[in-house]
Parts: structure tokens; sequence; C-alpha cells
């Protein structure tokens, strides 16, 4: 049995520091594609909603996501407009990035060219969510070893 971050078990759904990070990368990255600087937007909702550690925290971290994206970002599950996997990688590896930071590198190597440092950040991102109760879960499952390739499950419907 093997851990796959990939195939992160979402019995209950998201729960709130989930949905909220969510929200928040996903008018990040639609402010992106309308061509609009999405710092302050996303900033201010978020320090409203959490606090202003929070949203820059999250600013910070989004810019060194930008920064160290091998693709554009996906946003939305093209088929059903469910959560993307790359929504799932970045919201995954930040719950995972003080429990198992090797792990949520290697959940983000496939989207990033150098995880480490986001990890670093979202290290710091979580534990800013958590002090104002919008704590991320560690979100991983075991699965049998089938093959040396990770499989990619499904979106997050």
């Amino acid at each position: 049995m093997t851990t796959s971050p990939a195939t992160a078990d979402w019995p209950e759904g998201p729960t709130l520091g989930e949905r909220l990070l969510l929200r928040a990368i996903r008018e990040w990255t639609d402010l992106k594609a309308a061509q609009t600087p999405p710092n302050r937007p996303v900033a201010q909702a978020l320090a409203f909603r959490a606090s202003n550690r929070v949203a820059g925290l999250f600013v910070a971290w989004m810019q060194m996501v930008d920064a160290t994206l091998r693709r554009p970002l996906e946003s939305k599950c093209a088929v059903c407009g469910g959560v993307s996997q790359d929504e799932q990688r970045l919201l995954v590896s930040c719950g995972l990035a003080a429990a198992a930071p090797s792990v949520g590198e290697e959940l983000l190597e496939p989207l990033l060219f150098d995880a480490r440092p986001c990890l670093v950040m979202a290290r710091a991102l979580n534990a800013a969510l958590a002090a104002e109760g919008y704590a991320l879960p560690v979100r991983l499952r075991e699965v049998t070893a089938v093959s040396s390739t990770p499989q990619e499950g499904p979106t997050l419907h």
C-alpha cells in the first residue's frame, strides 16, 4: 500500500477552509484570465472573511505558484465545472504542508518547476487559516500499488 496525494480522499466534500481557499484560487485565476491584477480584490475578500494575515500569505503563495508554474493553472473541471486536478493539487498540498511536505512537493511536481518554496509558504498560510478557524485537513488515502506510475484520480464532483 502506498500513500497517494493525487487520489486524496474527499468523503464529506471540502471543509470550510478548503472552500474558502478554493474560492480564492478561482477568483485569482479568473481575474488573471481577464488580465486584471488579482492581488488587491482577492486580498480584500480574504481579509474580510478571514484576516489580513491570511490575505497577505495567500497573495504571496499564489504569486509564488504563478512564478513557478509549468503551464497555465486549470480552474474548474472542463467537463463538469467541479474542482480541477490543479485545484485539488493546490488544496491538498496546502493541507499537507506542515504534516508531510515531501508528499506535498511530490503532488505539486507536475504543476510547478520548484514546489519547495511554495510548500514553505503554504505551511504559513495553513497555520494562518487554522488560527482563524479555517484549518485545512491532511488528505491522504491508502491505495494499492499496482504500477510504478501514479494514477490521476477523478476530479471532485
